[in-house]
C-alpha cells in the first residue's frame, strides 16, 4: 500500500470520529409531540403556557405550528364512574363496565387518554363529572407530513426543539415572558422562510423518482439563490415525517433525521474542478487558452492518479479539460499553482469550515494540508484534492462555493429563514458576504467554460431557452484501507441563467446501480427538474448568444 493510501486512512478514520461526535451529540435527543395553525390560544389555553411559533414558507404556507390537545386523567377519590359511564363512554373510547370498573380496579390517579383532540377533550370537560379531569397542552403539528422535514426538524416531549430550524432557532420560537406582567406568557416569534413550498415538493419528487430510477440508496438536492444565499429548496432522502418522530426514533434510530446535506461529509470528485480552475484562472496561473499536454496518468508527490476514461487526450486547452472532466489536467493545474497558492483558494471558497447556515448540526469538512496536519500532508493531496478526492465537504458548502462563481466571486452566507416576526416587529435576514475568493472577471470567464463544457459534453443538462453553466461529478466513497469500489457518488452542479444566475442547484446520488457515472445519473434528474422548477422559481427564459 503506497504512502498516500496510508495516509488517507488516517484521513478517513478521521472523518469516522467526526461522525461519531455528532452521533454522540444527537443521541440526547429524545421524542417528540404535535401542532396547529391558530395562533390566538383557545379560552381553555389562556392559563397555560403560550403557543410556541409558527414556521411558514416564504409565500405564507404553514409548516408547523402548536396544536392544542387534551389529557384526560382519572381520581378515584369521590370519582362519579356512574354519571361517567352514561355520559362519557364515547369520549373516552371505553365500554361502560370499563368506567364502573375503574372505582375498584387498577391504580387510584391514572392517565386515561395521553392525547384527545381539542374538541373532544373540551367536551370532557364540559360535562364536568367529578374525577375525570381534562388537561389541555400544545401539540406540535406539522402540516405537511414528510415535506421539508430535514430543514423543519421537530419538537421533542420536553417541549424543546431539535434538529433543524426548530433545534437553531429554539428560543426565539419558545414562548416567552412578559416584561412588564410576571402572569403573561407571549408567543414564540413566527419564522417565514426562504424555502418555496412549491419548489420544495418538486424536488422531493423528483428525488424519490432519481432514487427509484437509478437504484440509488439515498440522495439530497438543493436550490439556492446565488445572489443572497437563499435556500429555495432541500431535500433529502431517505426523509421522515415530525409528526411520526417517536415511531421512527424506536424503528430507525437517530440517525433518521440528520440532514445529510449540511450534516454528512462526503468526497464531492470532479465538481470540485471548478474550483481548481477558479484558482488557476484568478491566479493567473493559466489563461482559458492555455494548452496543456493530457497524458493519461500522472504522478504527484509518489502517487499516480489516473484519467477517469484512463485514456491520453494530448494538446488540450481549459475549456476542454472541464469539458472532458480531466484530472491529470486538475492535478497539473494544481501542482503548478504550488500548494500554498491551491489551498489559499479552497480555503477562501468556505471549505473546511462551516457556512453558518441557520441549521443544527452544521459539518465543517476536512482539508488537510501541510499547515494544518504535517504529519499526514503530503504533496499527493494536493494532486488528489485538485479532481475532488481526499477532501471533504457537505453538499450545502459545495453548492455555496460554485454559487460565488455565480455571483460575480462573492460568497455569500446560505440561511433558511427570511424572517423573524415577533409581537408585530419583523426582522428581515441580511446579505451576508463571506469573502471574495476570485475576481469578478475570473468569475464571468469562468462561467462562460462551464456554459461551453455544458454544450460540449453535457447537452442532457441543457433546458430549452435557457444557458447553463455546470459541472458533472463522479466521487468513490472512503472507506478505512481505500475506497468502497464499485460505488459512486454521481452528482451535477449548475446555476442558470448563465449571464444572470438566479437558481443554483447540486443533484447529488449516493450509490446508483443503474450507472456509476454522475453524467448518466444526476444530469437527466437535473433536466427533469429544472424544468418544472423554473417556471416555479419565475427564473426567466434567455437566449445567451453572449456567451458563445
Amino acid at each position: 500500500m503506497d504512502m498516500f493510501r496510508r495516509r488517507f486512512q488516517f484521513f478517513v478514520a478521521f472523518l469516522l470520529v467526526l461522525a461519531a461526535l455528532v452521533a454522540v451529540q444527537l443521541i440526547r435527543f429524545q421524542v417528540i409531540q404535535h401542532v396547529d395553525s391558530k395562533r390566538e390560544a383557545p379560552e381553555l389555553l389562556k392559563s397555560e403556557p403560550a403557543a410556541r411559533g409558527r414556521i411558514f414558507d416564504r409565500n405564507g404556507y404553514l409548516l408547523a405550528a402548536d396544536e392544542p390537545h387534551f389529557e384526560v386523567s382519572f381520581d378515584r377519590n369521590g370519582a362519579q364512574v356512574e354519571t361517567a359511564a352514561q355520559e362519557l363512554t364515547g369520549l373516552l373510547k371505553m365500554a361502560p363496565d370499563q368506567i364502573r370498573a375503574l372505582k375498584t380496579s387498577g391504580p387510584a390517579h391514572q392517565v386515561l387518554l395521553k392525547d384527545v383532540s381539542y374538541q373532544e377533550g373540551v367536551e370532557i370537560r364540559d360535562t364536568d363529572v367529578w374525577g375525570f379531569t381534562a388537561t389541555p397542552f400544545w401539540r406540535r403539528v406539522y402540516p405537511e407530513g414528510t415535506l421539508a422535514a430535514h430543514v423543519l426538524g421537530f419538537v421533542n416531549t420536553d417541549r424543546q426543539g431539535v434538529y433543524g430550524l426548530e433545534g437553531w432557532y429554539n428560543s426565539i420560537l419558545t414562548p416567552t415572558q412578559a416584561i412588564t406582567n410576571t402572569n403573561v406568557m407571549l408567543a414564540g416569534a413566527d419564522l417565514v422562510l426562504t424555502i418555496d413550498r412549491g419548489a420544495q415538493a418538486i424536488v422531493e419528487d423528483e428525488l424519490q423518482r432519481a432514487l427509484q430510477g437509478t437504484g440509488a440508496s439515498s440522495g439530497s438536492i438543493l436550490v439556492m439563490n446565488p445572489r443572497n444565499g437563499e435556500i429555495l429548496a432541500m431535500a433529502s432522502a431517505p426523509s421522515y415525517d415530525p409528526n411520526k418522530f417517536s415511531e421512527i426514533a424506536q424503528k430507525d434510530g437517530l440517525e433518521a433525521f440528520i440532514n445529510p446535506a449540511v450534516s454528512a461529509n462526503y468526497e464531492p470528485g470532479s465538481v470540485f474542478k471548478i474550483i481548481t480552475m477558479a484558482a488557476a484562472l484568478d491566479s493567473g496561473t493559466v489563461t482559458p487558452d492555455t494548452v496543456y499536454n493530457d497524458t493519461a496518468s500522472i504522478e504527484v508527490g509518489g502517487q499516480v492518479f489516473w484519467n477517469w476514461d484512463r485514456g491520453a487526450h494530448g494538446p488540450t486547452d481549459m475549456t476542454g479539460l472541464l469539458a472532458e472532466s480531466l484530472n491529470v489536467g486538475a492535478a497539473t493545474l494544481s501542482v503548478r499553482m504550488g500548494q500554498q497558492t491551491f489551498y489559499q483558494y479552497v480555503h477562501a471558497f468556505g471549505f473546511g469550515r462551516a457556512t453558518g447556515i441557520d441549521l443544527q448540526h452544521e459539518a465543517e469538512g476536512l482539508v488537510v494540508t501541510r499547515e494544518n496536519n504535517p504529519d499526514q500532508w503530503t504533496e499527493a493531496y494536493l494532486g488528489a484534492n485538485a479532481f475532488g478526492q481526499g477532501i471533504a465537504t457537505t453538499p450545502l458548502q459545495m453548492v455555496v462555493a460554485v454559487a460565488a462563481v455565480a455571483n460575480d466571486g462573492v460568497l455569500v452566507q446560505p440561511h433558511v429563514v427570511k424572517k423573524i416576526i415577533r409581537n408585530g416587529q419583523t426582522t428581515e435576514a441580511k446579505v451576508v458576504p463571506l469573502g471574495r475568493p476570485i475576481s469578478a472577471n475570473t468569475a464571468h470567464t469562468l462561467t462562460k467554460m462551464m456554459v461551453d463544457a455544458v454544450r460540449r459534453e453535457v447537452p442532457d443538462a441543457i433546458v430549452a431557452g435557457y444557458s447553463i453553466a455546470g459541472k458533472t461529478g463522479t466521487a468513490q466513497i472512503p472507506i478505512p484501507g481505500g475506497y468502497d469500489d464499485p460505488w459512486t457518488i454521481g452528482s451535477f452542479i449548475a446555476y442558470a441563467p448563465a449571464d444572470d444566475p438566479q437558481v443554483i442547484i447540486l443533484v447529488k446520488l449516493d450509490r446508483t446501480t443503474s450507472s456509476m457515472w454522475g453524467s448518466e445519473t444526476a444530469v437527466p434528474v437535473f433536466h427533469r427538474l429544472a424544468e418544472r422548477l423554473f417556471p416555479v422559481l419565475g427564473v426567466r427564459p434567455d437566449t445567451q448568444v453572449s456567451l458563445r
